[in-house]
């Protein structure tokens, strides 16, 4: 397995609740690539109150982590995962979030609990007027979604992508998180896959994932997840 690209991880270090030190970085990006990861998106949170981070400041973190950056690592990039209230909303609609490298997707992250009642209307202007395709991080892990996976397939159906944890399917983040998961994926419902490592001991759970998913449906995949979904994204369409 070779070729990956990682959508959704917290290597960039000292900046959120991801690796803590350059060293910690590095060595989350060395187990990517030795997964067969060969791109690698920093995705640190910009959530206002907890995470105060702003496309100025982790630009600087990222510009900073270069020098600690060895041959042979995956290649990097950077993004965020946006937690999509008000003031985070203003900022993509703004040109102040941080998008996915050649800003034609971008990653966004909701209340554990349940989507703003504003979301139909609010991805649908990420489409139309910023044409952004709106990436979901983590729909297994939304309660929302565990009471009616029908709530992802009508955002799907409206033009948003939605993203697999791929810990979940070993039981990372616990029963309920595995089972959505294992649903949303055998209704076809997920358009790529990503680590969302935040440390080097969650890649064991990450190969556990990959595995799991070789194991249900084979090998393609695992390629569409982790190769041709993201590649579509990237480029501002929608995998089928």
């Amino acid at each position: 397995m070779s070729g990956f690209i990682d959508l959704h991880c917290h290597w960039l270090a000292g900046i959120d609740d991801g690796a803590k030190t350059p060293e910690d970085g590095v060595a989350i990006l060395r187990a990517l690539g030795e997964l067969g990861f060969a791109r690698v998106i920093a995705t640190p949170h910009m959530r206002p109150g907890l995470f105060d981070n702003t496309r100025e400041s982790l630009q600087a973190a990222f510009d900073r982590m270069q020098a600690h950056l060895v041959p042979g690592l995956p290649a990097v990039e950077l993004s965020s995962e946006h937690y999509f209230d008000d003031v985070i909303f203003t900022r993509i609609v703004n040109g102040e979030a941080l998008p996915y490298p050649g800003e034609r997707a971008v990653l966004l992250e909701f209340y554990e609990s349940d989507f703003p009642l504003s979301i139909d209307r609010r991805l649908a202007d990420l489409r139309v007027k910023k044409q952004l395709v709106p990436v979901i991080a983590h729909p297994e892990r939304y309660q929302r979604i565990w009471r009616d996976p029908d709530v992802l397939e009508r955002l799907v159906d409206a033009g948003a992508a939605a993203l697999l944890d791929s810990a979940a399917l070993v039981g990372k983040y616990g029963r309920k998180p595995k089972q959505s998961a294992e649903e949303l994926l055998e209704r076809g419902l997920y358009h790529a896959a990503c680590s969302d490592a935040h440390r080097v001991s969650d890649l064991d759970e990450v190969a556990g994932g990959i595995r799991r998913i070789e194991q249900l449906y084979g090998q393609d995949e695992v390629d569409f997840l982790f190769r041709t979904g993201p590649l579509e994204l990237l480029s501002g369409r929608i995998p089928e």
